[in-house]
């Protein structure tokens, strides 16, 4: 009995060791994000030639991705905007419902803004 007790401890030890070390890990694709200061997508949204042409950084959730990880939908608050990585020449794994960092500049195509994003930081 005393072997089976120490073996569930020593179990139930590691997975806590392991569980608390992958915690808030960030996963990097692409180039580093060398700018932390957030643009609401809110605002990006409301006025998109202020911002088209320029580089930013905007955070939310994964929200909508391609099955081979070249462009995400991100949602921040209850507006969502599109990202596209594949001109970057990367591609993220299957991140839906993750938080996001994505550096990139914005484009403006027929009045829709769109991020083309150089790099993205996963939680």
């Amino acid at each position: 009995m005393k072997i089976k007790n120490s073996i569930a401890l020593l179990t139930l030890l590691l997975f806590f060791v392991n569980f608390l070390t992958g915690c808030g890990k960030a996963e990097n694709y692409g180039a580093a994000i060398s700018n932390r200061k957030i643009t609401k997508v809110e605002d990006i949204l409301r006025n998109p030639d202020a911002y088209k042409g320029k580089t930013v950084t905007i955070k939310g959730k994964i929200a909508n991705e391609c099955s081979t990880g070249c462009w995400f939908d991100i949602k921040d608050g209850d507006v969502v905007i599109y990202n596209n990585i594949e001109p970057a020449g990367f591609a993220i794994p299957q991140k839906s419902g993750h938080t996001a960092l994505v550096e990139g500049k914005v484009v403006v195509e027929d009045g829709k803004p769109k991020i083309s994003g150089t790099g993205v930081e996963v939680r």
